[in-house]
């Protein structure tokens, strides 16, 4: 299966929050899924970490990808700009146009771990919550 995460449910999933629905938490502790990580999730952890407003630093989630066999992390580049919806916030929008992106490049359906309503309501991609 592959799968796309949103930042909030992945920050979750590594700190083992409860906040993190038992069926996300499933999908991503499988390993035989790939977790395909936009790098915009990234740089909002690297960002929410220095405010405060997270206890997961940058290095932590990146020490968790580069030590995975099972996770991608996509860059943002023109294949996800073209695509990516100008419907919703320009965060959402990345995080959306990659789970597109991808499932385009590796002809699978991918689904979008999120809590988000705007996402959800867009029904651009199929979401697991």
């Amino acid at each position: 299966m592959y799968i796309v995460t949103d930042t909030h449910p992945w920050v979750w999933f590594l700190t083992a929050s409860p906040r993190l629905s038992q069926k996300a938490k499933s999908i991503l502790s499988d390993p035989s899924n790939l977790i395909i990580l936009p790098s915009i999730v990234m740089m909002e952890i690297k960002y929410l970490y220095q405010h405060k407003r997270i206890t997961l630093s940058f290095e932590e989630a990146l020490q968790q990808v580069e030590t995975s066999e099972n996770i991608l992390l996509h860059p943002l580049d023109i294949s996800v700009v073209t695509i990516a919806p100008i419907s919703l916030d320009i965060h959402d929008a990345i995080i959306v146009g990659t789970a597109i992106q991808t499932a385009e490049e590796f002809a699978q359906t991918v689904s979008l771990v999120t809590i988000d309503k705007a996402i959800t309501d867009s029904k651009l991609v199929p979401v697991v919550w």
